[in-house]
């Protein structure tokens, strides 16, 4: 996901070079591509540059200096590093091999193609079985020409099938107009691929491989023929321009494989998408044996038929090529933490532009790093953006390797990228207060094996230097290896081979933490001499671990600054080929990040592997009637488990896990709605069944007695849009599920009807729920209704048999007078259910994901009466909505209010709480009162205005905060929840985020403080100040999630428990302390909300958590079942209300003697996070030596600005 881009500082010396001495001249075109003799001082010629206008540097463009094998002429008194001499990754000189091959398609999966792109006209891949009984002919009737496979295709003679070729075809409507060329059904002013699929779509699959009419790639996210980006986001245009433009055509810029040809595959509708969707275009790819599969994607989830799919696209030899992630961050992004996929970051320019930068080896802090961080590719934006850069110099060597006749496996071609990166070690960046991110000689987390070399890779190849083929398997990445449950040596698996070699040599090493030095690594394995026709773990497994002799200790790394990496050690699998001769010995390597641990506290036999991501968060609740817990835990795999924990570990209850239907195209036709089928596809012929994609489910479950018979239900909804409603023994009830209505793409032909709604540039809707489904009586029968808000902008409400409800669904759009309409959008955000206007039935406080305001950074929260539109003054209640600051962070999942709003009582009056990205939550009464303007908060907002202080809750750190430098704390991408943390009898209310210079830094602002810590704050619903300690220092983002509340250690203050992508479960209560055991491990990225509860029946409490990895755990506590309980779970309780009011089965306990008051605080110790200028943050415990030093959008910085000094205009007032 693409959140931010701010500047820092890494650097190399790479290849001799020579700077570029003129800008580029408006008629420069002459030299390219270049010869073979050209160097990279020629190629800093202008004379040899592509003649496309985007490609050179100038005044007032940084061209595109990720090709550059040069450094371009710098600008007055700044200088490049001398150690540097190449801007990029010298694609330039590679051009001297090659420009690419036809016959490589390079498969681009995200938000789909525009048709009317100029520089893809004529690179889209046109599928000649689909096309062959529509061949294209001369304008007078006449078959074309064309040799082989392009008999009869070729009209214009450029020896490739493209749309041109079809220019002339008679009978192609509409006739040529002005401005319109014929055969333009799709209106937009050209002949493109869009025209020949509405021209030409038969209903049959001619070619016969399980795609009907796959004309020009496909839509597998609306499951059809056309992908089209029908609500124009461009990310997936821009990223097959990158790839393969059609270059040296005057238009636009060039592409890194300007021969290759782009396989448009629609995931989303952005760069958010579905592990289910990417997995199915993976597979199509496949099949198609498109060479690269180019996922600028990052999945909302992981699944294992994503993992399916990765594996079958290794062995067809098609390459997928992955950001390590968009969030600044270790947070675990799917599908980069999975085998089979090569993983990337970005490494960029320090300036504001190329000719004003010291360094062009930057790391992006907008990418993520970690372990499985492979390599550093130059982008001007995150590792999503990179991938197109290295699928197009993917592009350059699988044609270069297809003119020397030669087949590269996919392993091999990692290994080639690689062995020919540049490594980036930067001595001085090892220096306590170092502007560089962290780096050293080999590999690090932040760079991988180093920035990529297309001349040098292109070279290698040419030279017949093919590195060994080496794929590491098992265990998973990021996988914790305990000691304490180890009962015999864990098996290293997977294989490794050189059969082009005459002979290869092996090792299988470890050594501790995630980026050791060369000279740390231990043998575990080693052979010399081996036959090419030997793969080595063919038969068994490559080594063997025993985690129980060994020893992770290490110093702390730069980047783990609160000991994320304490428990790492990295396993590797080196191989040398040995060629002899002039191509010598080549080496390759593959590495896997394992954490070795110890936890007594674990449940028995947890962990639980369960195969797929949980965003959806666990519920606790009592299914089969005997006083204990089970844990309701639903999974992106589409299955919903029921554990129940026994002597002899977790075991399934009767009919779990539940599982839902299959996802869309992989349902039997003859079941499905009108749906394509892709089981006919030679892909599904080698998935496993059980493997196959299930509709994921990726809100926490709702469970209630729904009829009235005393056992409970289970309501859960999935992505897609399906609601289901299970029983205790895992059967469907009566009435489900009920499948929310279609939204197709609207129309491209003018002349075609438009369904309403449908999803274009104007209506970003989608048929799908990522909200949880809520639970409570809508209507006042008696009975619990089902609430589920959804995709399409609406809040839908069925009774107990999945009828709906008299006034629902209600459309969420704002109108109001604050901001002009927006496009309409998604609803994300749970409804929390509160009686606001006291008719004795409860209304729904929702947030809607439609962008407010000029530049989309702000957000609108409705209150929604309980009779929907059947209200006599309409659905949404007086004074509402509100609007506030929210800032369009990232498409889909962080724009407009996608955060859940919560329902408390402040000093007698009912109040919901809301929030947006990048500003302090909203407590708003029944009656908010007036607002003066989009972003300023409501009159009647609480607590109010008191001594010269606005209305509101204050951002300013609490006076003890351990999080020094920057003063202000600011929500981002989490949820809020509440419970009286510091007992005075008020709740107090709960958000995740980031200190303001962070929010800046990532922003893109350049200010002395940056970037800053992650931060947990707790506000005081009394008086709007944080509590005396907070905000409590984490170590990541909290992506998604929210925080349980429960005093843990029976002191009757309540800790709050949050977990963060930096692996760790944290318990603080009101002045920071963690009571003892806590915090937890992982070892993965935590995306869901903690869940406390009797799972044993022993009479204490346990806590469970998922993980993006697939992970289930669960923990004994000190806590009894009689303890302080203030919130149990995702959206406080078992029905998801997300209403403190709302009774909970569990708990009761004691209050404190007193409330929380400074003097408390200040004997508590924590971590204290020191801002350090450029580097990121430094973080230690007073006295401890470790640490380390570690835009995208004007907009999102100035209105972070923007929002700062509204706020502060507001405290002075």
């Amino acid at each position: 996901m693409r959140w931010f881009r701010f500047p820092s500082l890494a650097c190399l010396g790479a290849l001799g070079g020579a700077a570029a001495g003129a800008l580029v001249p408006s008629d420069a075109s002459g030299g390219w591509p270049p010869p073979a003799s050209a160097s990279a001082a020629d190629m800093a010629d202008p004379e040899n540059w592509p003649n496309d206008p985007d490609y050179g540097p100038s005044a007032t463009q940084s061209g595109q200096w990720s090709f550059y094998s040069f450094l371009p002429a710098p600008s007055g008194s700044v200088r490049p590093r001398p150690e540097e001499s190449a801007a990029g990754m010298a694609i330039d000189l590679a051009w001297r091999r090659t420009q690419g091959d036809p016959r490589v398609r390079i498969a681009v999966t995200g938000s789909g193609i525009l048709w009317d792109d100029g520089d893809l006209l004529e690179k889209v891949w046109l599928n000649r079985g689909e096309l062959a009984p529509f061949k294209p002919l001369h304008a007078d009737g006449a078959a074309c020409a064309g040799d082989g496979e392009l008999a009869g295709f070729d009209c214009n003679g450029d020896g490739v099938l493209s749309a041109s070729d079809y220019k002339d075809t008679p009978g192609l409507t509409p006739a040529a107009s002005e401005g319109r060329p014929q055969g333009d059904r799709n209106g937009n002013g050209r002949l493109d691929a869009g025209d020949l699929i509405l021209h030409f779509s038969d209903g049959i699959d001619d070619d016969q491989n399980g795609y009907v009419d796959d004309i020009a790639g496909w839509d597998f996210f609306k499951n059809d023929n056309d992908p089209f980006d029908d609500t124009r986001n461009g990310q997936g245009t821009e990223g097959a321009k990158i790839a393969a433009a059609q270059t040296n055509n005057r238009l636009g810029g060039a592409g890194a494989c300007p021969l290759c040809r782009v396989v448009p595959l629609r995931v989303g509708d952005s760069r958010v998408a579905d592990a289910q969707d990417l997995a199915k275009a993976i597979l199509y790819a496949a099949d198609l044996r498109a060479d690269v599969v180019q996922c600028p994607v990052t999945a909302v989830d992981s699944t294992a038929f994503l993992q399916a799919a990765l594996d079958y696209a290794h062995g067809e030899g098609t390459l997928v090529v992955a950001p390590v992630g968009d969030e600044g961050s270790r947070h675990h992004s799917a599908p980069a933490m999975s085998n089979h996929a090569l993983p990337v970051s970005a490494v960029r320019y320090d300036g504001q532009s190329v000719r004003t930068s010291t360094t062009f080896l930057d790391a992006s802090p907008c990418s993520s790093f970690g372990g499985n961080n492979l390599l550093a590719v130059s982008s001007a934006g995150c590792a999503s953006d990179a991938t197109a850069e290295l699928a197009g110099v993917a592009g350059l060597l699988y044609s270069a390797a297809l003119e020397r006749g030669v087949t590269l496996s996919t392993a091999e071609m990692q290994g080639l990228l690689i062995a020919s990166a540049d490594d980036i070690d930067v001595p001085e960046s090892r220096e306590p207060g170092s502007p560089y991110f962290s780096s050293q000689p080999g590999f690090d987390q932040r760079f991988g094996h180093g920035r990529v070399n297309a001349n040098r890779a292109v070279e290698a190849l040419h030279d017949g230097r093919v590195p060994p083929a080496i794929d590491l398997t098992s265990p998973r990445w990021f996988e914790v290896l305990y000691k304490d449950q180890a009962q015999v040596p864990v098996p290293i698996e997977g294989t490794i081979s050189a059969k082009r070699a005459t002979a290869y040599d092996y090792a299988i090493e470890w050594a501790p933490g995630v980026q050791p030095l060369e000279s740390e690594f231990r043998v575990l394995q080693r052979e010399v001499n081996v036959a090419p026709t030997v793969i080595i773990g063919a038969s068994g497994p490559l080594a063997s671990l025993d985690v129980r002799t060994i020893d992770p200790s290490h110093a702390r790394d730069a980047d783990s600054p609160h000991g994320e990496n304490d428990r790492a050690i990295t396993v590797r699998a080196w191989a040398t080929a040995r060629y002899g001769g002039a191509a010598g010995d080549v080496r390759s390597e593959a590495r896997r990040t394992y954490y070795v641990a110890s936890d007594p506290t674990l449940v028995d036999g947890f962990p639980v592997l369960v195969g797929d991501s949980g965003e959806g968060s666990p519920k606790l609740a009592d299914l089969d009637g005997d006083g204990g817990r089970e844990i309701i835990y639903p999974t992106s795999g589409g299955e919903l488990h029921v554990l129940k924990v026994t002597p002899k570990g977790p075991k399934p209850l009767p009919g779990f896990p539940f599982r839902t239907r299959h996802a869309d195209g992989l349902l039997d036709p003859e079941t499905s709605e009108d749906m394509p089928f892709y089981g006919g596809a030679r892909a599904y012929g080698e998935v496993a069944w059980e493997k196959l994609g299930r509709e994921p489910i990726l809100g926490a479950p709702a469970i209630a007695d729904l009829d009235g018979d005393g056992s409970l239900e289970i309501a859960v909804s999935t992505w897609p849009g399906t609601v289901y409603v299970v029983g205790d023994t895992g059967e469907l009830r009566e009435g489900w599920p009920v499948r929310l209505p279609d939204i197709p793409s609207c129309p491209l032909d003018p002349g075609a009807p438009a369904s309403a709604p449908c999803m274009s540039a104007g209506a970003r809707l989608a048929r799908g729920a990522f909200a949880a489904p809520v639970l409570a009586d809508l209507d006042g029968d008696g009975r619990i209704d089902v609430i589920q808000a959804a995709f399409d902008g609406k809040v839908y409400a069925f009774d107990a048999d999945g009828g709906a409800l008299r006034g629902w669904p209600v459309e969420v759009h704002y109108e109001g007078p604050l901001a002009r309409e927006p496009a309409r959008s998604r609803l994300l955000a749970t409804p929390a259910v509160a009686d606001f206007n006291g008719d004795g039935l409860p209304d729904l406080l929702v947030g809607s994901s439609e962008r407010l305001g000029d530049d989309g950074d702000a957000g609108a929260v409705y209150v929604l009466d309980a009779r929907g539109t059947a209200a006599p003054s309409g659905p949404v209640l007086a004074g509402w909505p509100v609007t506030m600051p929210s800032l369009s962070l990232a498409p889909l999942v962080a724009e407009g209010i996608a955060a859940s709003g919560v329902v408390g009582r402040f000093g007698g009056t009912l109040a919901g709480v809301v929030q947006g990205n990048g500003a302090p939550p909203l407590v708003l009464p029944a009656s908010p009162g007036a607002q003066d303007g989009l972003l300023s908060t409501p009159a009647g907002a609480l607590p109010p205005s008191r001594g010269g202080s606005p209305a509101g809750l204050d951002p300013t750190f609490g006076p003890l905060s351990p999080a020094a430098g920057a003063r202000t704390m600011l929500p981002l991408l989490s949820h809020p929840a509440l419970g009286d943390v510091d007992q005075d009898g008020t709740p107090d209310v709960i958000a995740a985020g980031a200190s303001e210079a962070a929010a800046l830094a990532l922003a893109g602002e350049r200010g002395a403080e940056r970037p800053g810590p992650h931060l947990l704050a707790v506000w005081s619903g009394r008086s709007g100040a944080m509590l005396p300690r907070a905000p409590f220092v984490l170590e990541d983002h909290t992506v998604g999630s929210s925080q349980a509340v429960v005093d843990l250690n029976g002191d009757g203050y309540p800790e709050v428990l949050t977990g963060s992508s930096g692996y760790f479960l944290h318990a603080f209560d009101g002045c920071g302390r963690e009571p003892r055991g806590f915090p937890k491990f992982t070892g993965q990225s935590i995306a869901t909300t903690p869940a406390v509860g009797d799972l044993d029946g022993d009479g204490t409490l346990e806590v469970v958590v998922g993980t993006r990895d697939g992970w289930l755990f669960a923990w004994h506590t000190e806590a009894t079942t009689g303890a302080l309980v203030a919130w149990e779970s995702f959206h406080h309780d078992n029905q998801n209300t997300g209403n403190l009011e709302t009774p909970l089965a569990q708990g009761g306990g004691r209050n404190a003697a007193r409330p929380l008051t400074v003097d408390l605080c200040e004997g508590a110790q924590q971590a204290q996070v020191i801002l350090r200028l450029g580097g990121g943050c430094a973080c230690a415990a007073a006295g401890d030596p470790q640490g380390g030093a570690g835009g995208e959008r004007a907009a999102i910085g100035a209105a972070l600005l923007g929002a700062m000094a509204l706020w502060g205009r507001r405290r002075r007032a």
